[in-house]
């Protein structure tokens, strides 16, 4: 089943540079709108906290937000890690699919993960 991401980027956090993207154009007011989310979430946090158990020590973190626009769309951010985000752009039907959002991100939470894991640390 497919989840009907429109845009997606991994961004870097802390630069706000966008390291992988889907196969899709990048628009440039699209790449302004999810960085800008990134400072949103971060200002937040830091006024907020982000909570007892944010980091359950596997570099799973708590952070995630989900902004409602209006004309119809979202930006969905889930924090892969203590130094990347992931954050698309879909349209607020998509979120009833929440379940499936979910999974699609826990798996490629995974996948980084294995992908950034040194040859000498355990799975």
């Amino acid at each position: 089943a497919s989840c009907r991401i429109e845009k997606a980027f991994l961004f870097d956090v802390v630069s706000k540079i966008y390291i992988a993207t889907d196969s899709s154009l990048v628009d440039m007011q699209s790449y302004e709108l999810c960085a800008d989310m990134i400072d949103v979430v971060i200002d937040v946090s830091c006024i907020y906290g982000l909570g007892e158990g944010a980091d359950d020590g596997t570099g799973s973190t708590a952070s995630n937000c989900v902004i409602t626009l209006n004309n119809g769309t979202a930006l969905f951010l889930r924090e892969m890690n203590r130094s990347l985000a992931l954050v698309c752009i879909l349209k607020e039907s998509v979120m009833q699919q929440q379940g499936l959002l979910e999974y699609n991100c826990a798996s490629f939470r995974k996948a980084l993960g294995e992908l950034f894991r040194l040859p000498n640390q355990p799975k």
